[in-house]
């Protein structure tokens, strides 16, 4: 099972040295990919921005949007411009997850309604596909693409655009990433296999539950203090439960682990290290 690592563009307060030097130390340590959380109203790097920047420190690891909310992005024409532009960068190497995002601030500073982001985003996916190599970027858009999302809408995505499903596994969602995985390859009619990815949040450090505890209220607060409690509990902090998360979604037939960071402090990168050194 592959194991890559979310870059910490969604840290508060994160500097350009810690971004990179976190991309560099992933590809050392030997994740299959860095991957970007994408949001809008919040003080975090853009996704695709800081995709180009790992880009440009990295030669080997994927790039991977997990999952960036297209529906957003309503120039379609200019997403394929970046997203080809990021992928050029690479030299092949981006990934990109899509989904519709939840959080209606989102949309309303985009302009875009809410109501209506999954007919967006269907529209997105189907002119994105139809860019020409060459069109309005230096290639075509990359075919490695991955839907997110749990729902009917999900799996008709599936059946014509991308390799396969990305999960949003952690944060007490398992049995639900789970179940909707069997869904996903009963429904798939394309040649080969289905892709599944799986992302969790990790702490590493000598204070791991502090560290997760200060992120998830930050990132979720808008939920309230005790659905963050909630949510900051199911961080995985402790070696057996990464060990048990990894072996049940290889179980299940996932191709990748994703873990997502806390903090921008290196040491944060100890779950992937020893994940990987166990493998």
């Amino acid at each position: 099972m592959d194991v890559g690592v979310g870059l910490p563009n969604t840290v508060v307060g994160v500097t350009r040295r810690e971004l990179l030097d976190w991309a560099v130390r992933a590809e050392e340590l030997g994740a299959s990919s860095v991957a970007c959380v994408d949001r809008l109203v919040y003080p975090s790097w853009d996704t695709l921005t800081a995709l180009a920047a790992a880009a440009a420190v990295t030669e080997r690891v994927d790039l991977l949007a997990s999952v960036l909310v297209a529906p957003l992005r309503t120039n379609t024409a200019l997403l394929a411009k970046q997203v080809q532009t990021v992928d050029a960068l690479s030299e092949g190497r981006l990934v990109l997850g899509v989904g519709v995002g939840r959080r209606p601030d989102d949309y309303e500073r985009s302009g875009v309604d809410f109501h209506r982001r999954g007919r967006v985003l269907d529209a997105t996916l189907t002119e994105l596909a139809g860019f020409a190599a060459g069109e309005v970027g230096p290639g075509g858009t990359p075919t490695r693409v991955l839907v997110g999302g749990q729902s009917e809408a999900t799996l008709r995505r599936l059946a014509t655009h991308g390799e396969g499903w990305i999960a949003a596994a952690g944060l007490g969602g398992w049995a639900g990433a789970l179940e909707f995985a069997d869904r996903v390859r009963q429904a798939w009619t394309r040649p080969g296999k289905p892709r599944l990815v799986a992302t969790v949040y990790t702490a590493g450090g000598p204070d791991p539950l502090d560290r997760a505890a200060e992120y998830v209220h930050a990132y979720y607060g808008f939920l309230g203090a005790a659905k963050a409690s909630e949510l900051a509990a199911h961080v995985l902090t402790d070696r057996a439960r990464l060990v048990e998360a990894r072996d049940k979604l290889a179980a299940a037939g996932f191709d990748e682990l994703v873990l997502l960071p806390t903090s921008a402090r290196l040491d944060d990168l100890e779950p992937l290290a020893h994940l990987l050194s166990t493998t």
